[in-house]
């Protein structure tokens, strides 16, 4: 070995682990990349989230931060839908105050931790009205 490579190897190590530190961004850290949704409604009303069934009356289950979500109650012919939305989440800003944001706010939005999931608790009942039940 000589010394040249003797150097060169732990800066490299130190480089590598830097860059490791620095591929996390202030909101990936902080809240990652899914967030908790919680829906509340009646005890005999079925949940599904995005088409899967998800229990009846109240679940609380993690989903991706950066999509939109379908969540449907339903109770006999008795159905309602809300939609989740992606909104921004200014904790991904803080960036700007570590690497100018040059790194740390791309990874944010590449792991979808740039966003925030509206609403993340449901608490509704199926609509049972006429138009409902044809």
């Amino acid at each position: 070995m000589t010394i040249h490579s003797m150097v060169l190897r732990p800066i490299l190590l130190l480089g590598l682990v830097a860059a490791f530190l620095f591929l996390n961004g202030c909101a990936s850290i902080t809240n990652g990349s899914q967030q908790q949704v919680t829906i509340k409604t009646g005890k005999n009303t079925e949940i599904y989230i995005n088409g899967r069934y998800a229990g009846k009356g109240y679940s609380s289950k993690k989903l991706a931060r950066d999509q939109t979500h379908k969540i449907e109650l339903a109770l006999g012919d008795c159905r309602k839908t809300v939609t989740t939305q992606a909104r921004f989440n200014k904790m991904s800003l803080l960036g700007l105050f570590i690497d100018a944001g040059l790194v740390s706010i791309p990874v944010d939005f590449m792991s979808g931790a740039a966003w925030s999931i509206y609403p993340n608790n449901i608490q509704a009942q199926p609509n049972c009205n006429e138009g409902a039940q044809l």
